[in-house]
């Protein structure tokens, strides 16, 4: 394996810069949970209302969209709150999430998500780091079209991978960190955090992490 968490990368930009680009609509299209709640939740509430109330299903379709819209976003609230889109200052050396500001030392613990569809041959990827008692972020590295996180955030992630503490978590019972893999499934030590980053495996290519 090559040094890469050594090797320098381009020029960074200056100022405070956002990593997660991803849409609002992305937390929705991306997790199941989301969408059986959101979409198919509501439908059946509204079904039963008016089966129990003896009105047409013209009403338990109005009554279900009445249930979508704020159900909606009670959940996008719910998902930015726990993963406020990440931003980095190389400048000061800082990642801020939120209200919350750490240094980039402070950044000690990575997470690999790795979801793989056989049945679509498709695999999506999402990297969750941030301090120990600290805030937490996440970057989606791949999503179910394939598509990856362009250029800029790309360079910009690996330069906040390179500047951190990021390390497999260990324990007293297994101090050289053979087992951590099984320990801590998911977890990713800092030279792991920058190969997926660089380069986001494939569901043909094998990822640091077991996929479920």
């Amino acid at each position: 394996m090559t040094d890469t968490v050594s090797a320098l990368p381009e020029p960074l930009p200056t100022g405070w810069v956002r990593l997660d680009r991803t849409g609002w609509w992305s937390s929705f299209v991306t997790v199941p949970g989301y969408l059986v709640l959101v979409i198919f939740l509501p439908f059946n509430v509204g079904s039963m209302v008016a089966r129990a109330m003896d009105l047409s299903q013209w009403w338990g379709l109005l009554i279900a969209l009445a249930a979508v819209v704020p159900l909606f976003l009670a959940l996008y609230l719910v998902h930015r709150l726990r993963y406020p889109q990440p931003w980095v200052n190389f400048d000061t050396g800082e990642l801020r999430v939120g209200r919350r500001v750490v240094p980039l030392s402070e950044v000690t613990w990575a997470r690999l998500d790795a979801l793989d569809r056989r049945r679509t041959h498709n695999r999506m990827l999402t990297l969750r780091f941030g301090a120990e008692a600290g805030p937490r972020a996440s970057v989606r590295l791949r999503a179910w079209n394939g598509r990856t996180p362009s250029r800029e955030v790309t360079e910009v992630l690996a330069g906040l991978v390179r500047r951190s503490g990021i390390a497999v978590p260990e324990t007293p019972n297994d101090p050289t960190g053979r087992f951590a893999r099984y320990n801590f499934p998911g977890s990713l030590g800092r030279e792991d955090a920058l190969e997926v980053v660089l380069s986001p495996p494939t569901i043909d290519q094998p990822a640091p992490v077991q996929t479920a």
